[in-house]
C-alpha cells in the first residue's frame, strides 16, 4: 500500500488491499475511513484512496458522505493503534469549523475530553525536563536560556494603561517596551531582577527585530524574526482544567506559565519557516481547540504573553506571581502526560 501512513492498523491495510464486491463496498468503506483519518491522512487523501479502490458505480458523493460522517465522529490516534473508545488524545487531522461555546460548554467539553485525567502545578514541575528554580523571581532566566539563542532579540513590556471591566481594574500593555538580545536581558535580570510593574510584565514569545516599525518603535507582526511559538490561553476554563488540557494535548508544548490571575499560558513550539505557514498552523490549532474556549485573539505572531518571574498586583489572583510551571526546549508532538501515567485512574 504505497503512500499510506505507517500507523494504519494491519487490519485496515488488508481491507485496502482487497476491495469488496458489489453490495459490500459501503460497509467496507465505513470500516476503513475512521482509522485512515485517525492515522493522520487528510479528508482529501482518504477520498483519493477510496476512489481508487472502486469502480464508478460507487459514486463520488457516496464516498464524500462517508468521509463527512467519519469526521463527525472525531477520529483519534492512540500511539500507532486505532482505538476510538479508549484513547484520550485529540485528533489534529480532521476538518472542522471553529465552535462558539459558552463558558459552561467549554468546561463540559474539556471534562468530557479529559475523561477524568487531572494534573496540578506540582505534577508539571516534576515532569518538566528543565525544572523551574526554587526562587520563581528568576524563572525568566531559565526561559531565556532554554528557548532562545544568543542572537535572538526579545521584547518585554511593563508599562500599562488601566481600564474598568466588569467592575474590576484591568491593566493593558502599553508602549513599545524594551528590546535586548537574550544574553543582555539575562545580565540585566541578574543585576536588577525580572522587569515588572504593578501590572506584572509581558513578553513576546517570538523573537523580534532590534526596533519595531510601529509607533515609537512598537513591535508589529512584520517585526517578528522567528515564527517559533504560538500562544494558547483559555479564560473560560478554571485553572485546574487549563493545566490538565495543556498537559494532554498532542502538541509540542515548550512552556506553561501562570498569568498571576485566572489563566495559564501554553507556548506551542511551531518553528515555522515563514508567516504564511505560521498563520495556517495557528488557525488550524485554534479551530480544533475552539470547543475549549481558546482565546482567538492570540493568533498573531507578535502577541504578548506573561513573563515568568514577574509579580503583579493589579487584578491578581492569589499572590499574583507569574510562574514558570513547565519548560521543555525540545518538545515532541505528544502529550506531556501519556495515558499510562500515574495520574490516570
Amino acid at each position: 500500500m504505497k503512500g499510506i501512513a505507517p500507523s494504519i492498523p494491519r487490519r485496515t491495510h488488508r481491507e485496502l488491499a482487497s476491495p469488496a464486491a458489489p453490495g459490500h463496498r459501503h460497509e467496507q468503506m465505513k470500516n476503513v475511513v475512521l482509522p485512515l483519518l485517525a492515522s493522520g491522512l487528510s479528508a482529501e487523501a482518504v477520498f483519493v484512496q477510496l476512489r481508487g479502490m472502486y469502480a464508478p458505480d460507487v459514486s463520488d458523493r457516496e464516498i464524500h458522505n462517508l468521509i463527512e460522517w467519519a469526521v463527525s465522529k472525531n477520529p483519534i490516534l492512540c500511539g500507532h493503534r486505532w482505538n476510538a473508545r479508549n484513547c484520550g488524545t485529540l485528533s489534529l487531522s480532521r476538518e472542522i469549523r471553529p465552535e462558539r461555546v459558552t463558558t459552561d460548554q467549554a468546561i463540559a467539553n474539556a471534562q468530557k475530553w479529559l475523561r477524568g485525567f487531572r494534573c496540578d502545578e506540582g505534577d508539571l514541575w516534576h515532569i518538566s525536563p528543565w525544572r523551574p528554580l526554587e526562587d520563581p523571581r528568576f524563572d525568566s532566566l531559565m526561559l531565556f536560556a532554554a528557548l532562545y539563542s544568543k542572537e535572538d532579540h526579545i521584547n518585554i513590556v511593563t508599562e500599562f494603561a488601566l481600564e474598568q471591566k466588569d467592575g474590576e481594574r484591568k491593566a493593558n500593555p502599553r508602549g513599545s517596551g524594551k528590546i535586548l538580545r537574550r544574553d543582555d536581558w539575562m545580565r540585566w535580570i541578574r543585576d536588577h531582577g525580572t522587569p515588572q510593574s504593578e501590572a506584572g510584565a509581558w513578553i513576546r514569545p517570538n523573537p523580534v527585530k532590534k526596533r519595531g516599525r510601529g509607533r515609537d518603535g512598537a513591535v508589529t507582526d512584520e517585526d517578528v524574526t522567528s515564527h517559533r511559538f504560538c500562544l494558547l490561553e483559555s479564560d473560560a476554563l478554571p485553572i485546574d482544567l487549563q493545566l490538565s488540557v495543556w498537559a494532554r494535548l498532542p502538541l509540542p508544548v515548550a512552556a506553561i506559565i501562570t498569568s498571576g490571575r485566572r489563566s495559564v499560558h501554553a507556548w506551542i513550539m511551531l518553528n515555522c519557516a515563514n508567516a504564511q505557514e505560521y498563520r495556517e498552523k495557528v488557525n488550524r490549532i485554534h479551530v480544533l481547540l475552539s470547543r475549549f474556549g481558546i482565546c482567538s485573539s492570540n493568533k498573531n505572531p507578535s502577541r504578548l504573553s506573561r513573563l515568568p518571574g514577574a509579580q503583579r498586583e493589579i487584578a491578581k489572583h492569589g499572590d499574583g506571581a507569574q510562574r514558570l510551571l513547565y519548560l521543555n526546549p525540545e518538545p515532541a508532538e505528544a502529550p506531556i502526560f501519556e495515558r499510562r501515567d500515574r495520574k490516570w485512574p
